[in-house]
């Protein structure tokens, strides 16, 4: 496999994890930092493995064969790798989040035409995911909910993946209407964006990493869902075994039947 992002945030946690499985071999990375270095070093895991940093797919490559291409880059950079690896044959889970989506319709034909799979992953944690899952189990008790999302003032996009899949979840629940807002005066921007029926604020602060609150509202009551997570750890073991299910599907897809299971 290989590695776009490799050594981010992501990268940092699940190129270790990957060098540690007994199942996967990693063929190639890519990244900003350390460009031509042997990643191994690059992280400060110890002994070289013979992956240099590559600033590009073909690079990365150099000739070798892969499976699956792991994306955790930023936006601009996502879609050109995304886009090279599909057109290579190659299957796509893609982490990275806010990429245009003309996009990933582009990408998503080429899959198709090419027999691969591109996982559309804007949370891969399962804490993120049991609150999606909370939310469309809530939605149709309530009719008002609102989003907050925090991060720190690093983070690109806005409002987050996370965010805005849970919105699209939420919207996709059949339930009551909500309230009519009556706000008049002052900065609509205040109110946040609207996504639907789903209003989304954004924070970004320093010392958030990651904090999802999804609030629901109906006369005298109200709920909270609140997501936390403290670092990229979380993100490893799904992604790997995203990584498996993707080699089975053909096109973009956002849900990989039993990839937030049990194991």
């Amino acid at each position: 496999m290989v590695v776009s992002g490799a050594t981010g945030a992501v990268g940092q946690n699940l190129v270790p994890a990957i060098l540690r499985s007994e199942d996967f071999t990693l063929v190639g990375a890519i990244g900003r930092r350390g460009l031509g270095r042997d990643v191994a070093l690059v992280l400060g895991l110890g002994e070289p493995i013979g992956v240099t940093v590559a600033a590009n797919l073909e690079e990365a490559l150099g000739g070798r064969e892969a499976d699956v291409l792991i994306d955790f880059s930023v936006a601009p950079v996502a879609a050109v790798i995304c886009r090279a690896a599909v057109e290579a044959g190659i299957a796509v889970v893609l982490g990275t989040t806010a990429v245009d989506p003309g996009a990933i319709e582009e990408i998503g034909r080429t899959a198709l035409e090419r027999g691969v799979g591109v996982f559309l992953a804007p949370n891969l944690t399962i804490a993120g995911q049991l609150m999606i899952r909370c939310a469309e189990l809530t939605r149709p008790y309530f009719g008002d909910v609102e989003i907050v999302e925090a991060h720190p003032p690093t983070k690109r996009d806005a409002p987050s993946g996370t965010a805005q899949e849970t919105a699209r979840r939420i919207n996709a629940t059949p339930g009551p209407a909500n309230t009519e807002d009556q706000t008049e005066r002052g900065l609509p921007q205040a109110r946040g964006a609207v996504l639907g029926d789903v209003r989304i604020h954004s924070l970004r602060l320093p010392s958030f990493y990651s904090r999802h609150e999804v609030f629901f509202a109906r006369p005298g009551e109200m709920l909270t869902i609140i997501c936390d997570q403290f670092s990229t750890e979380a993100v490893v073991g799904p992604t790997l075994k995203a990584t498996r299910l993707i080699l089975g599907e053909r096109g973009v897809v956002r849900e990989l039947p039993g990839l937030f299971d049990p194991d």
